[in-house]
């Protein structure tokens, strides 16, 4: 059992949430400024950008979950690519406990990731009149 100051595993500080958001901001302008080339649609560029901006936001989110939680997690968030299915993990075990908002906010970035990949690969069509 918790007593009332101690901060529950699943609860992150006030703090992190500043953090939070300035991490996608400059993550993705970041992606925005290395992505950008001749000839690239603004939306297929927003997108892609945004989608890799939320997916490492989502990331840094629950490795600041799993800090809290124990060193095996954190450590397992560090890792490339299995980060990622440590992070499923991590979600599907601690959903109820603070993990829905970065697993939401990584699923949102897969989808704008697909859709502007989606796009990239069907040509435009001419118009018809």
């Amino acid at each position: 059992m918790t007593s009332p100051t101690s901060p529950e595993p699943g609860v992150l500080p006030a703090s992190a949430a500043p953090l939070l958001l300035v991490s996608f901001g400059v993550l993705s302008v970041g992606f925005i400024h290395a992505l950008d080339a001749p000839g690239v649609r603004s939306a297929d560029l927003l997108l892609l950008a945004t989608g890799f901006g939320a997916l490492l936001t989502a990331l840094l989110w629950f490795f600041l979950l799993a800090l809290r939680r124990g060193p095996f997690w954190s450590l397992a968030m560090l890792v490339p690519y299995v980060n990622l299915l440590a992070a499923s993990s991590f979600a599907r075990r601690y959903w109820n406990e603070g993990a829905r908002g970065p697993a939401i906010l990584g699923l949102l970035g897969i989808t704008g990731e697909t859709i502007a990949s989606l796009r990239l690969l069907v040509p435009p069509l001419p118009p018809l009149v």
